[in-house]
């Protein structure tokens, strides 16, 4: 702990825990750890806040996980999911959840692999939700059947075939 100049002081453990929480979620999700701020206080109303965020976009969607903490307050996990040309449009076009967890960042950050499979399911779940009532997109879609021939030769080994078996 230090003195920041206002006689408050900064819990730099707590900072060090939250920066190593990013980094490790961000490594487990095979990404590179987006921004990361601090709010440090400035007068008697103020409060230490920190903020992280990290990017996993692929496949048509683009996602945002955002992790804020306060001293006292539990850590918050923000996830953001928007697909196709949602993604231009603002987050409340989407799907957001927020998840209050109790425990303290050094609490979770010995179990911060375990949260990283965590995160990959939560926004598995809202990749699914975020595609709801966007079937009529898909239906419009022409694809040539020289396209569709090509794929299924590259991926010949991918592709299961399914004949029906005749009652004769």
């Amino acid at each position: 702990m230090t003195f920041d100049g206002t006689g408050k002081t900064i819990d730099l453990q707590g900072v060090a825990a939250f920066a190593s929480l990013v980094e490790l979620l961000a490594q487990e999700l095979g990404v590179a750890a987006g921004r990361m701020q601090g709010q440090l206080p400035n007068g008697p109303d103020s409060f230490n806040q920190l903020l992280g965020e990290i990017d996993l976009n692929s496949q048509g969607f683009s996602r945002k996980l955002s992790l804020m903490a306060k001293p006292g307050a539990p850590l918050t996990l923000r996830f953001a999911t928007k697909w196709g040309t949602e993604r231009n449009a603002n987050v409340a076009g989407g799907v957001t959840a927020d998840y209050f967890l109790s425990a303290t960042v050094e609490q979770i950050v010995p179990q911060g692999r375990a949260l990283a499979r965590y995160v990959e399911d939560i926004f598995a779940v809202q990749d699914r939700m975020v595609t709801l009532g966007y079937g009529n997109k898909l239906t419009g879609i022409n694809v040539p059947a020289s396209q569709l021939e090509a794929f299924e030769r590259s991926e010949e080994s991918m592709i299961s075939t399914h004949i029906p078996k005749s009652d004769s």
